[in-house]
């Protein structure tokens, strides 16, 4: 028997997915939780967090700092930076006109993730919930005091759960990603903080090298050097 799909869910996805659209700033901070299982199947965890600042649709900051990394991401609206802080150095590249296109851009050219990417392709014109297997409306919950409906899916590779805000905000709270093609069944675990009218100016966006810092030249996915 094939899991259910109920429509009410696949639309609370779609509602969220049009509001996020409809925004033009915003700033949001990201706990996240991984998961790393070993060979002998013992689970471990890396914690982190992400701060995005997002101009709608040329601008974009985002600082990701967890047990392994600290990178910071930066986005103009014409060239995009990619910093390592541990190390101190950058890399600089031209940039596609939206926050959408970078994202593309950057996962097919060099095969770097915008951090929280869902948040920039959740309710485009590309984005459809055709992947989706199964679909239900777990009930009410909260995340951090803010009360919430909880919706799980079903998809070939992972199964995942969101909590979406309730009333004239429908914000994501929390997501719960299990990937299924590990028998370890590792998850990873996002709560967001948001606030939707963030201080900032233009310089935000732009790059300033800290002192000592070395430019160095961004590689190439395999797949993009090899289509040269």
């Amino acid at each position: 028997q094939p899991p259910a799909v109920d429509p009410g869910a696949l639309a609370a996805l779609q509602g969220m997915g049009s509001y996020l659209r409809s925004l033009k700033t915003f700033q949001v901070e990201v706990a996240t939780t991984d998961e790393d299982v070993l060979d002998d199947g013992q689970k471990i965890q890396y914690s982190g967090t992400t701060s995005i600042l997002a101009r709608m649709p040329n601008g974009l900051r985002a600082e990701v700092a967890n047990d392994r990394r600290e990178r910071m991401y930066l986005y103009d609206g014409k060239s995009f930076t990619l910093f390592a802080k541990r190390l101190n150095f950058y890399a600089i590249v031209p940039a596609p006109p939206t926050v959408g296109q970078l994202a593309d851009t950057l996962d097919e050219q060099y095969d770097v993730t915008v951090p929280i990417v869902d948040l920039f392709r959740w309710g485009t014109p590309g984005w459809s919930t055709d992947a989706v297997k199964g679909a239900m409306d777990v009930g009410p919950g909260t995340v951090e005091g803010v009360t919430c409906q909880q919706y799980a899916f079903r998809q070939d590779d992972i199964d995942w759960q969101i909590w979406i805000q309730k009333g004239d905000h429908p914000l994501p709270r929390r997501l719960v990603i299990t990937t299924k093609t590990d028998e370890g069944r590792p998850q990873h675990t996002a709560e967001y903080t948001w606030n939707l009218a963030p201080s900032f100016n233009d310089a935000a966006f732009v790059f300033d090298p800290p002192e000592g810092a070395g430019k160095v030249v961004l590689a190439k996915a395999a797949a993009a050097a090899a289509g040269k």
